[in-house]
């Protein structure tokens, strides 16, 4: 049982050779022509994606960055003990980084759209959780370049890890003036490059890939002091960011939890959050029994766990009540409610679509008729009409289904085409159609006359 299981987590079964992996890694590394302008419009396809608030557009620019490349060569270097690639590879990312940072300044610089977005805002928080990103996306980064077959993990890890976005981040709030979104952003780069750099470390140890330098123990228990402490030095603050964000979204979902549970009191009008300062604002109408609301409000906090917290309540009519904002949360809440009802719509509308895209393809595409069976003779039709000359039968009209086994019932519509020497009076139709839908067996008939003037010269 051991051995089967050592045989399916087997890293070294389908391992490339030493020397084909460090070649690939070492070119990776390199600053070249290609490389820069690669990067170069890769930050300028991440910087609009950025500034239009459009995720596929950043993903795009993700794939085709190559800033990869210099952050697993700087923790394969520290694993093989190549102190040459380690600065090449560290000078190198360097100027990748330079080059990301001024392209990016330079196109914000000259956007005039200089509100952030959410894919801006996104990157500018970052957390224990971009941590373990950055860790496990650059272990199996470094698993995918080790492998002998062709494999699509890279590009993967180049979404996961999300080295272009904070960097695009830092170049939108140097141009803006907003050094708060610089150093969240530039902190969020910090650690995706720190930390890919360590698991690709580790698994480049873990697969033993040989050395490529000497190194004495002295200086190998110097670089391990260096090394841990450089990764604890970045992974100290997104602990405490991490811990801070938890915290933060524990309140807020607590908090409206409370203010959806007031709202159905009709004193209170809305509510605001304030998560910074653990304030629960309540709009309210009216002076009566204010004080019990309050109660009932930090009744309803202490329940949600919340206890801490506080309730400010404004009238409205009051100087303090915003009334911008208010009028912000009600908007928010209609265009809610209408996206799901335009939502719901839309589904319905596209149920009809098909079945009317259905319907119109048979009209369009009709069966080639086919003769009346044997058994109901053109004569018999001739005895009541005799100005019908031949008569077709086309093949029954199924109604559009709902599911298959609709689709396969029986039909209940025929469809009888006549060539007559004279047309056929609406009275002569309706009685021709009613003997058909008897004779054919069918709920009904739908009788065309098709005239052919040519038949009277015979």
């Amino acid at each position: 049982m051991n051995t089967r299981i050592y045989r399916l987590f087997n890293l070294r079964s389908d391992q490339q050779d030493a020397d084909v992996i460090d070649a690939a890694l070492r070119s990776g590394a390199q600053v070249v022509g290609t490389n820069l302008w690669v990067l170069f419009f890769a930050i300028l396809i991440a910087s609009v994606g950025l500034n239009v608030n459009s995720t596929a557009v950043i993903i795009g620019a993700m794939l085709i960055s190559p800033l990869m490349g210099p952050i697993v060569g700087i923790g394969y270097a520290a694993a093989v003990a190549d102190f040459n690639l380690i600065r090449d590879a560290a000078k190198n990312l360097g100027i990748f980084t330079a080059l990301s940072l001024i392209t990016s300044i330079l196109y914000f610089s000259l956007s005039p759209l200089d509100q952030p977005q959410s894919e801006l805002l996104a990157r500018t928080s970052p957390t224990l959780w971009d941590v373990l990103i950055a860790a496990f996306g650059g272990a199996a980064g470094m698993v995918a370049v080790t492998r002998r077959s062709f494999n699509n993990i890279v590009p993967g890890v180049a979404i996961a890890t999300a080295l272009m976005p904070p960097l695009c981040t830092a170049g939108f709030g140097i141009a803006n003036g907003r050094w708060d979104f610089f150093l969240g952003a530039f902190y969020l780069y910090v650690i995706n490059s720190v930390f890919i750099a360590a698991s690709t470390l580790a698994v480049a140890k873990l697969l033993r890939l040989p050395p490529r330098g000497v190194v004495n123990a002295a200086t190998r228990r110097r670089h391990r002091s260096i090394i841990a402490a450089g990764l604890t030095l970045v992974l100290v603050p997104s602990i405490w960011l991490g811990y801070k964000f938890v915290q933060n979204e524990v309140f807020n979902n607590a908090a409206r939890n409370v203010g959806h549970e007031l709202l159905s009191d009709p004193r209170v009008l809305s509510y605001d959050i304030d998560v910074k300062a653990r304030l629960i604002r309540l709009t309210t109408v009216g002076d009566r029994d204010r004080e019990q609301l309050r109660e009932q409000a930090q009744a309803a906090l202490r329940r949600n766990g919340l206890p801490e917290a506080q309730v400010e309540l404004r009238r409205t009519g009051d100087e303090a009540l915003d009334v911008g904002a208010l009028r912000k949360d009600l908007t928010e809440e209609l265009q809610r409610t209408l996206v799901a009802q335009v939502q719901k719509n839309d589904a319905k509308v596209r149920v009809l679509e098909a079945q009317l895209a259905q319907t119109l393809k048979r009209l369009e595409e009709p069966p080639a008729p086919a003769p009346l069976p044997r058994d109901l003779l053109e004569s018999e039709i001739r005895a009541q009409l005799p100005q019908v000359r031949a008569a077709y039968l086309a093949e029954p009209l199924a109604p559009v289904a709902a599911s298959d086994a609709a689709a396969t019932a029986a039909p209940t519509t025929a469809l009888v085409v006549v060539t007559v020497e004279r047309a056929l009076s609406a009275r002569e139709r309706a009685t021709l159609a009613r003997w058909l839908a008897l004779r054919l067996e069918r709920k009904e008939v739908i009788v065309i006359d098709h005239l052919v003037r040519a038949a009277r010269s015979r």
